[in-house]
C-alpha cells in the first residue's frame, strides 16, 4: 500500500515523483525559524494530474495539505505566463 494524503478530492502520493522540493535554498523562514522551501505537488484529481506550488519544511505533511488547500495551481500560472487565457 502506498502512502498518500488525501483532500477536497485530490489524492497526492508520497513520494520523489509527485513531490518536489528546492531543499538547497531557503525561500523564507516560518515563525518557528524553520526554513520554508518552494514545493511542487504533482497531485492526482481522478484521471488528471494537477500541480500546485508553495512554501513547505522539509517533508511536512501538514504543509503539504496547506499547499494542497491554498496553493498556487500551477497550469493556469503556466498559461498566464504563455499569453493564455483561463
Amino acid at each position: 500500500m502506498t502512502a498518500e494524503i488525501q483532500i477536497n478530492g485530490l489524492v497526492l502520493p508520497i513520494n520523489d515523483a509527485h513531490i518536489h522540493q528546492r531543499r538547497g535554498v531557503t525561500a523564507a523562514r516560518a515563525v518557528s525559524g524553520e526554513p520554508l522551501h518552494f514545493t511542487v505537488l504533482k497531485c492526482l484529481d481522478g484521471r488528471y494530474t494537477k500541480t500546485y506550488c508553495g512554501l513547505a519544511r522539509v517533508d511536512n505533511i501538514d504543509d503539504f495539505l496547506k499547499i494542497m488547500e491554498w496553493g498556487d495551481h500551477f497550469e493556469p500560472i503556466a498559461s498566464w505566463y504563455q499569453g493564455g487565457t483561463q
